[in-house]
């Protein structure tokens, strides 16, 4: 991890639910590239704190408020749902000066509106991870706000590669990311489910059958990431008259393609009906 921009800041993160704790277990492994400040956390839920506490070597530093935790950090990430933004907001404005800089993974709340509830001239960072952060394979796409420059922006991206990759974005992509990678992964998850489901009926025990097609995805997903085009590889895999080309002449007359594409826009449109909420675009001005 390039820690050019990073070094020598102090990082906290509001909220340890899932998202939350996994970008700190990100984070503290990525000590080894030269992330060794201390880590400020908080949580309104201390049970999401006990696994931080007692360890005489962790980095991580348990707060005792939301507050606390912005007063110690350069960087204070809100991780936390997007109901609770305005409350979390509202605790910690008055710790936010400077160059100070609030990162925040709340879906559908924009950078305009924490912005508003902050005070004029604060730096904001939006960022989208999607549940792939569990194991840390997340994708996230990240955008600056109308007082954030392009370091804090790098800075962001630095944070977040440790947990997957990153992708800088217009604000106004971050919904159609919502419906292509955030929602998306369910949907390939339904589709490696479905054909360990095929291998099941043609006599694969369930737990194999899962493996085997789980596996195929991630070869897919590499090769395509490794700048083969997914034509190539059915083109490379379809011979004349064999068992591929079946496959998929079934797959394209049950429309399995335009399914995908019709969720993909679905999920996006719904993420913009949420984004342009009044509950999502306004926050109360302090």
């Amino acid at each position: 991890m390039n820690v050019s921009v990073v070094e020598g800041k102090k990082i906290g993160i509001i909220g340890v639910g899932n998202i939350g704790a996994s970008i700190l277990r990100g984070l503290l492994a990525a000590g080894n590239g030269g992330l060794n400040e201390r880590l400020f956390i908080s949580d309104v839920r201390k049970a999401s704190l006990e696994s931080f506490v007692g360890d005489s070597e962790s980095r991580v530093v348990v707060c005792e408020s939301n507050g606390e935790v912005a007063e110690q950090s350069d960087v204070t990430i809100l991780a936390v749902k997007p109901n609770d933004v305005q409350r979390v907001v509202e605790e910690i404005a008055p710790f936010i000066s400077g160059s100070k800089i609030i990162i925040s993974v709340a879906a559908g709340v924009p950078t305009r509106a924490i912005e508003s509830a902050l005070g004029t001239g604060k730096k904001v960072i939006r960022v989208m991870p999607n549940i792939g952060v569990l194991v840390g394979e997340s994708v996230t796409a990240i955008c600056k706000g109308a007082y954030a420059g392009e370091e804090d922006e790098e800075l962001a991206r630095e944070l977040f590669s440790a947990i997957g990759a990153v992708y800088s974005l217009k604000e106004s992509d971050l919904d159609i990311v919502t419906g292509l990678s955030g929602s998306g992964i369910a949907f390939f998850a339904a589709v490696i489910e479905a054909m360990a489901e095929g291998g099941v009926y043609e006599g694969l025990p369930y737990d194999v059958a899962l493996s085997i097609s789980a596996r195929t995805a991630l070869g897919a997903a590499k090769m395509i990431l490794a700048g083969n085009e997914p034509s190539s590889i059915t083109h490379r895999t379809a011979s004349p008259g064999g068992t591929t080309i079946r496959g998929l002449r079934v797959m394209d007359t049950v429309g399995v393609k335009a399914a995908l594409m019709e969720a993909v826009s679905e999920a996006t449109k719904r993420a913009r009906e949420l984004s342009s909420s009044d509950k999502a675009s306004s926050l109360k001005a302090r």
